[in-house]
């Protein structure tokens, strides 16, 4: 598996655990504001492997443009 398919693996990994912790947040509203936080964790991190990607395009763009 090549750097780039890691990457989105992992991108949707954290998409699915903050998904999932907004569903635990409205099954457990008592606990709702650990499961909302979590979610805000995963959201945060989620953006930052979108950030990293995203510098990667614009530092090496011959990279993206062969594959394309």
């Amino acid at each position: 598996m090549g750097k780039r398919e890691v990457a989105m693996k992992e991108l949707l990994t954290c998409r699915a655990m903050e998904s999932m912790c907004r569903q635990r947040a409205a099954f457990f509203p008592g606990e709702s504001w650990k499961y909302l936080a979590e979610a805000e964790m995963w959201r945060h991190r989620a953006l930052d492997l979108i950030d990293a990607h995203s510098i990667e395009c614009i530092l090496k763009p011959e990279i993206h443009i062969k594959a394309a």
